[in-house]
């Protein structure tokens, strides 16, 4: 049972997987802990011209059914167009009977080289083509979770006569997705604060860091790593400190010119009612000198017109109905009466 099934079934809460294994709804990531190397052996007495002739040289181990290891070893049959018909896989229990191995792993021990002495690595691609459009670099184009990677002249002692050229994946710390983020959140800040220690374990942590992108992971993140990765983020209003002080003033400015729109259509309504004042002013200056009733009863007519277009207007809110309109009724009203009582004289009545 692979530590991808233990989780899903509950019977681990923590476990570390490939940054490539299948992806599930009940695994979270907490984080990435360091980088497993592809390690891709072939016996000694085999001598493979391509990656292609390795996959049809023999027995081949690459992994447990659902591991990462296996996945990737699945898909890159499928780029390179090999039928799984072409190819013999072994389990675990027949490791050392494989004429090739495919192992994602951190760097290998003395023990394990020992183990392995009958097994040469396999590059990928010469070294020199690193940066030249190498195998390596396709490979990792298709599966971006990747990246190239060189395993150094003489890392492995004999194991490693020349350079290298593989690729590199992260192996990641995973857990239920059900697990408290309390306990996930306790979990990264223990880690982080003895990072110094883990990177003494092996020299592959050296970049361990609890900073990292999550945006390449192959699973979700943990809402408990997720708080830890925000517990230095700025509050919302530290994060749009700048752009709400903008708002502000573009608001405050945008108040400032409707109050002087405002202002400007009062004042416009202000000045228009002065214009019927004058002419209710007009009317009464000339009822005052006339002497026929003839002429007194069209001024009457034109101050009740005038008084009639001031009340259209105050419907259709073109004239306020403030004070300065109750002064015009109220003028309306001492110049209409004043009229009526000129023409009450000059009729004998």
């Amino acid at each position: 049972m692979s530590n991808l099934d233990s989780l899903e079934s509950g019977k681990a809460d923590f476990g570390i997987v490939d940054n490539y294994s299948r992806f599930s709804d009940k695994v979270s990531v907490v984080m990435p802990l360091y980088p497993q190397l592809l390690h891709i052996l072939y016996r000694k007495e085999k001598s493979p011209q391509s990656l292609r002739e390795l996959f049809t040289m023999g027995k081949i181990f690459a992994g447990i059914e659902g591991s990462g290891t296996r996945m990737f070893v699945d898909e890159l049959m499928k780029d390179m167009g090999i039928e799984k018909s072409e190819c013999t896989f072994v389990d675990v229990y027949d490791f050392f009977e494989a004429d090739v191995i495919f192992a994602f792993t951190d760097l290998l021990t003395q023990e394990e080289l020992r183990d392995l002495e009958g097994y040469h690595l396999y590059s990928i691609d010469e070294v020199a083509n690193l940066g030249q459009g190498s195998l390596a670099e396709a490979i990792c184009t298709r599966h971006p979770e990747f990246e190239p990677y060189i395993i150094a002249h003489d890392l492995y002692g004999s194991f490693t006569e020349r350079a290298i050229l593989t690729i590199k994946v992260d192996a990641i710390l995973v857990c239920r997705t059900d697990l408290d983020p309390r306990l996930v959140y306790n979990m990264m800040k223990v880690l982080s604060e003895n990072s110094q220690d883990l990177k003494n374990i092996n020299p592959l942590l050296y970049q361990f860091s609890s900073d990292f992108d999550s945006r390449k992971l192959s699973f979700m993140l943990h809402p408990g790593s997720r708080d830890y990765l925000d517990r230095n983020a700025p509050t919302f209003f530290e994060r749009y400190a700048e752009l709400m002080g903008v708002i502000v003033t573009i608001l405050v400015a945008l108040a400032s010119t409707l109050y002087t729109i405002r202002k400007w259509q009062l004042q416009k309504k202000k000045n228009k009612i002065d214009v019927y004042y004058q002419r209710i002013m007009a009317i009464r200056r000339n009822a005052q000198v006339v002497e026929n009733t003839e002429t007194l009863l069209a001024l009457k007519t034109e101050l009740q017109a005038t008084q009639e277009e001031t009340i259209d207007l105050v419907t259709d809110e073109k004239l306020l109905a403030d004070d300065s309109f109750v002064i015009f009724l109220n003028l309306y009203k001492i110049v209409n009466e004043e009229i009526d009582k000129k023409l009450n004289l000059l009729l004998g009545v």
